[in-house]
């Protein structure tokens, strides 16, 4: 892996990229949707908030630029996210079952638990996406 430093630029670099984050904003909320609708044998529709994205940003472990708002700290998971798809790095199916599987380990429904088990599969998808776009960059 980058070290931290080369990491956090190329972390910058992603969140800058306006075009990526929208991209994977619209990629999040479709995972995030497929996967609750899966989780709960019902179609649902669901926007991913900022604050969840920061969230998994945080719990990630990577090393995330300083003094960002919550919403650019979610560009940055957005844009990973949108970066690896778009390299054939990660799937639709597989960012679902992974945020699913998350959401079935949740004992009842509340909307705290709901936010934080999001938070835990985005924070794991953020760091597969990430090691494998280091991989395909030769890191």
């Amino acid at each position: 892996m980058a070290t931290d430093a080369l990491l956090r630029a190329r972390l910058q670099a992603i969140c800058g990229d306006r075009g990526l984050a929208q991209l994977g904003d619209a990629f999040v909320n479709l995972v995030y949707s497929l996967a609750k609708s899966r989780h709960l044998g019902t179609p649902v529709g669901e926007k991913v908030p900022d604050r969840v994205l920061s969230e998994a940003l945080g719990m990630s472990g990577l090393p995330a630029p300083a003094r960002l708002k919550c919403g650019e700290r979610g560009d940055i998971v957005e844009a990973a996210l949108a970066q690896a798809w778009i390299g054939g790095m990660m799937t639709i199916d597989e960012a679902a079952d992974a945020v699913r599987q998350e959401l079935s380990r949740m004992r009842c429904r509340s909307a705290a638990l709901e936010r934080e088990a999001a938070a835990r599969a985005f924070s794991t998808l953020l760091k597969s996406a990430v090691a494998k776009i280091e991989a395909a960059e030769g890191q």
